[in-house]
Order: structure tokens, then C-alpha cells, then sequence
């Protein structure tokens, strides 16, 4: 592929970001040439966003679009993706930064692989401190093909579900769409990729400063964080491709099981009583059940492992009164 041949079309979706979203869209311009182009779509934001953007609709790498009603992140960021006309798409939220000097190690590696996935380390913010996260098992600046679920594997080891540390080739995912109405969607989303076939390469390289902040999703344990989830894990599970016992389906059940007790473990540290008694009459027995099923075929350090958080959730129960 020709180096003026590939475009990419970043999208941005926004709500409620005021004190983050310019940060976000400088560090872009900051780094960006003629073949990229950045979308944003404001989702009825209702603080001093909507303000901020309205500088840029001036600006010739930037349209903004305003949605008519507040949709959520998945129908935003469906409606950027119906709009994007480019070889390349990127999905990157608008509190975050796009890293140092990784627009121009993007560009290069499609240009040299011509992958129809590119996936990248990132940095995590977490205060003033930065910690870079390796988001892929394996070479670089190679390409491999998504077979035997070698895709969803990785994603699975590396618990690197996020859609923003990873480039698409639009036509691959053109019938693909993130589900609405659901947090946590972008497991779905990756789960949804995994199935389909497409070559993918890894930069080993982090392309964005991923802000942990206080108040976003992750921080607010309810019944439909819970059922959300949950969910998004068992959606995956349903969905994986099942070859043999000795493929990555026993570990997913393996990482999956721990997602679920690891919850038990958050909605008790957080002394949510009501909730862990909702997530565990609602699920356990699905859980249980997983846990008999692969406990069988685990190596016997997992086994452990499994065995000790199943023994630690009993007596959280017990000491709850559930």
C-alpha cells in the first residue's frame, strides 16, 4: 500500500467531558497530516462541551456532529462509524490523549503490513503517574491471521478488550456495530470481531494515554453494572468458536469464572449487601456450573487458584448472612 493511499477517519465521541475534550483533540491535531480526519459527535452533552467543540467546526481536518438526542457511547459511536468514508478507522474517547508520536507509527505499520487490525500497548494515567500496559502476546510488525480464535485468544491473555488501543479496516467491520444500550461494549464489540476473518499485526508501540478517572463507569456498582457484565462474558463464552478441550476455550472459562468472583469480591469491598446477595442469586448457579466444567482439565496451579477464590467467596457469604 501507498503512503498516500491510506486515510483514517479518528472518531470521537463526547458527553460531559469538558474538562478533558480539547486535551484529547490538540494532542490529534498535534500529530496528525492530509490523511487523516477527525469526526466528533457531541451526545446532548449538557455541560461546557458542546461550547468547546463549537471552535472547531471551523476547522478543515474536523466536522462535528450533533446528535439529536442523548444516545449513549454505542449509538454515538455507530453514528460516526455510518458516517466515515476512510480506509482506516479509530475509535478513541474524548478523555483520553493520543500518545506521543503514534499517529506517525500507525500510519507507518499499515503502510508496511497492510493489516486489516492493528492493535498497540497504552499508557494508563492514573493521577500524574503513567504506566505503560503491553496489550498483545507475540511479535511485532507482523502479520498474523485470525484463525482457531487466535485473535480472541490474545485479547483473552492480555484482557486488552478496549476498542481505542486498536486501528480497523472499515470494510471489515462494516456490519458489526456496537451494542446499544449495554456498558461494557466493547467486549461485545471485540467478540463480535473475533469472528469474522481478517490478518492483524501489533505495534508494540502505546498509541493512547487511557485516563482512569473517578466517576466513570467502573466506579459505580449497581444491578445493571452488574447484569452488563456478566453479560458481556457470557455473550463471549456463547460465542467462541469451540474447536476441542484443548483449544483457549477451557482458560476463557478459567479468566471468565474469575471476572465473576473478582465482582463478589468488588461489590463486598464496597459493602453493597443488597447487591451481592442480587448477583449471587441471579448467577451463581451459572457460574457454579462453569466452575465444575472446567475444574476437570485445569493444570493443578489453576486449579488452586480457583479453588481458593471459590472458598473465599463461601466465606464472604457466610459472614454476609447470604
Amino acid at each position: 500500500m501507498k503512503k498516500e493511499d491510506i486515510t483514517i477517519s479518528i472518531l470521537i465521541p463526547v458527553y460531559n467531558v469538558e474538562e478533558y475534550v480539547e486535551d484529547c483533540i490538540e494532542s490529534i491535531l498535534a500529530q496528525i497530516d492530509t490523511r487523516a480526519s477527525i469526526l466528533i459527535m457531541n451526545d446532548a452533552a449538557t455541560d461546557n462541551s458542546a461550547m468547546i467543540l463549537e471552535r472547531y467546526k471551523s476547522h478543515p481536518k474536523i466536522e462535528v456532529f450533533n446528535a439529536p438526542h442523548n444516545r449513549g457511547l454505542s449509538a454515538t459511536r455507530n453514528a460516526l462509524f455510518d458516517i466515515a468514508q476512510t480506509e482506516y478507522v479509530w475509535f478513541i474517547d474524548s478523555d483520553d490523549l493520543l500518545y506521543e508520536n503514534a499517529y506517525s507509527s500507525v500510519m507507518h505499520q499499515l503502510e508496511k503490513l497492510n493489516s486489516d487490525i492493528l492493535c498497540a500497548d497504552y499508557v494508563s494515567l492514573r493521577g500524574k503517574k503513567e504506566v505503560r500496559k503491553k496489550a498483545f502476546i507475540g511479535k511485532a510488525n507482523k502479520n498474523y491471521t485470525n484463525k482457531r480464535n487466535s485473535f480472541l485468544d490474545n485479547i483473552i491473555k492480555n484482557n486488552s478488550n478496549h476498542v481505542w488501543s486498536k486501528v480497523f479496516r472499515r470494510k471489515i467491520i462494516q456490519d458489526i456495530r456496537f451494542k446499544e444500550g449495554l456498558n461494557f461494549e466493547d467486549i461485545l464489540f471485540i467478540t463480535d470481531v473475533s469472528l469474522i476473518d481478517f490478518k492483524y499485526s501489533y505495534l508494540e508501540k502505546p498509541v493512547i494515554k487511557y485516563r482512569e478517572r473517578e466517576g466513570s463507569i467502573i466506579k459505580n456498582l449497581n444491578e445493571k453494572y452488574v447484569d452488563d457484565y456478566l453479560t458481556a462474558f457470557t455473550y463471549r463464552l456463547d460465542n467462541y468458536k469451540i474447536v476441542d478441550r484443548q483449544d483457549g476455550y477451557s482458560y476463557l472459562i478459567y479468566k471468565v469464572y474469575k471476572r465473576y468472583i473478582g465482582l463478589l469480591e468488588k461489590i463486598d469491598r464496597n459493602n453493597k449487601k443488597e447487591l451481592l446477595k442480587y448477583t449471587y442469586d441471579k448467577y451463581d448457579k451459572y457460574f457454579s456450573d462453569l466452575y465444575s466444567d472446567v475444574i476437570v482439565d485445569m493444570p493443578l496451579h489453576k486449579k488452586i487458584i480457583l479453588s481458593i477464590k471459590k472458598l473465599k467467596i463461601k466465606n464472604i457469604l457466610k459472614i454476609t448472612g447470604i
